[in-house]
């Protein structure tokens, strides 16, 4: 891996746990909050739980670039243990001051945020950098026709037996067909190719076939007839929850006697599972049961626990689902290895009732969270509406702490009905997912962007003037005109018309968005084909 490649996974992973850490700071909040209005007896359990998310917060931040933060945590953290080990009652001014000082972290943290958020410089950046993603193809007699599809989507294609520029182009992603290429044929072409991402097409579908696939190094499966949108739903992940039904978790171990008492300690803590002793059943346990997170065995006959955790990966519907390895394995490299191939965590044998219970809810419950705050547009995978809203009006809170301003963009692909009515709607939504693809390529990383509805899409750009945002989108705009669409054997081109309205110009979330829904429908009938800015409120 690069020096850029580490630079840009360390930029990833501290984006996530900034987003963690602030939900983290406002729990905190609420259950001090909580504490110091209460009339009576404070039990020291609540204070054990506030001690505990301080500790969290203060054994990782300073990792993270947060030091300041991770010492104030240690020093809120030290205070409740010592209330708690006194068994004293903690006076509740005293709690308003915790609950204060967690408050200053919060706003200290959303300034830091905030600040990260540079105004572009004159153009926004391809999401992978400054050119378009490579795509390789290897489909024998099919070649063709992926490659024409995959570019219509906005990759930049070449078939794989074109081997000889591969070290100057350098191809992000290599797709092979094994149903009709040999190992020996595309082994080597992939070879050259060396840190291309390899997805590989079979007619068959069998456990042995997809299991020969994660074994080959493979990262994506499809079998024939391939589904083109779900495959570049696949390449677009290449590059880049109050409970209320019991946690679910599917345990995946040989020992079935192990096993079993795993699956009657969670049933006594109220949480359903389900033990599969064959990793072959396990694609099928996932749909029948379709868990919060799965405990994997690392050594098994046949199939190791990352193996088959690659395997459950191939599926886009287990993308998000944790992937928890339960072994006696000691070795930390080895643990580390096993991390490296698709799991989220590692649990060692022997594991008391208590730490399996504590771990298992403790996961699964991030996990419901996640799947609720990461709802997605099935066509898209774009932002769907509801959450959409949401992140506006917390950019108009954000504008309104920090004084800086945030822009909404409304998007409306022209003459769509004409669209679906000469093409088909086939042809309708392969029309969204190519402009979707753009938007999402074009856009900065701290940008959104959401399905608003139908053929609408909204983008929110945090610490953007009206300016750049328009011009950002005009490029889009362009470049979105000049794609050559494809419809069987016909050829067309699309255009949309888009809104922008800033956060200080409107000053509430609905306002603002009404703003630039009046500007889009101001460039539908200017003649479409054109971005429109908001006219300030007099």
């Amino acid at each position: 891996m690069s020096d850029i490649d580490v630079q840009a996974r360390l930029a990833a992973l501290r984006e996530q746990y900034s987003l963690r850490l602030s939900d983290d700071l406002q729990t905190l909040m609420a259950q001090a909050r909580e504490l110091s209005a209460r009339q009576s007896a404070i039990g020291l359990d609540a204070l054990e739980t506030l001690r505990q998310g301080l500790h969290r917060i203060a054994g990782s931040a300073g990792t993270f670039g947060y030091a300041a933060l991770s010492r104030d945590a240690r020093e809120m953290e030290v205070w409740l243990q010592t209330v708690i080990e006194s068994a004293a009652q903690p006076k509740p001014p005293t709690l308003v001051v915790l609950h204060d000082r967690l408050q200053e972290s919060y706003r200290d943290l959303e300034l830091a945020q905030t600040s990260e958020v540079v105004e572009p410089e004159g153009s926004y950046h391809l999401a992978s950098g400054d050119r378009g993603i490579r795509v390789a193809v290897l489909a024998d007699g099919d070649t063709d026709t992926l490659i024409r599809a995959l570019s219509g989507f906005g990759y930049e294609c070449r078939s794989l037996d074109d081997q000889a520029t591969f070290p100057q182009w350098q191809p992000d992603i290599a797709i092979v067909d094994t149903a009709k290429v040999a190992d020996e044929v595309w082994k080597p072409a992939v070879e050259a190719a060396p840190k291309a991402a390899l997805i590989l097409l079979s007619g068959a579908g069998d456990f042995e076939t997809r299991l020969k696939a994660v074994r080959n190094g493979a990262q994506g499966f499809f079998t024939h007839p391939v589904d083109v949108p779900s495959l570049e739903h696949r390449l677009r992940h290449l590059i880049n929850l109050p409970q209320q039904d019991p946690y679910r978790v599917l345990i995946v171990d040989d020992d079935v006697d192990l096993a079993e008492h795993f699956r009657l300690t969670l049933k006594m803590a109220g949480i359903e599972s389900r033990v599969i002793s064959d990793p072959r059943d396990v694609l099928k346990g996932l749909r029948d049961f379709v868990p919060d997170l799965v405990l994997i065995d690392i050594n098994m006959p046949g199939c190791s626990g990352p193996e088959l955790a690659r395997i459950i990966r191939f599926d886009d519907d287990w993308l998000k689902i944790p992937l928890i390895y339960l072994s006696a394995e000691s070795d930390a490299h080895r643990q580390a290895q096993a991390l490296a191939q698709a799991g989220d965590d590692f649990l060692a044998k022997p594991i008391t009732d208590v730490a399996l219970v504590a771990a298992v809810t403790a996961r699964a419950q991030r996990s419901r969270q996640l799947s609720l705050a990461l709802a997605r547009d099935g066509l898209t995978g774009l932002i769907k509406h509801p959450a959409i809203k949401e992140l506006i009006e917390l950019e108009v809170a954000r504008g309104q702490r920090t004084d800086t301003g945030a822009c909404v963009v409304m998007i409306d692909i022209d003459r769509f009905k004409s669209i679906n009515d000469t093409y088909g709607h086939g042809t309708g939504d392969y029309v969204i997912r190519l402009l979707a693809n753009l938007l999402r390529q074009r856009l900065r990383r701290v940008d959104h962007v959401g399905r608003y509805g139908g053929e609408e899409f909204v983008a929110v750009l945090p610490s953007c003037s009206l300016e750049n945002a328009r011009d950002a989108i005009e490029r889009i705009r362009v470049s979105f005109s000049e794609l050559e669409c494809v419809a069987d054997d016909k050829t067309f081109h699309a255009t949309f018309s888009a809104g922008v309205s800033c956060t200080q110009d409107w000053r509430d979330a609905e306002t603002l968005l009404e703003a630039a829904d009046r500007a889009m429908y101001a460039a539908k009938q200017g003649g479409r084909n054109q971005t429109r800015i908001a006219a300030s409120r007099q």
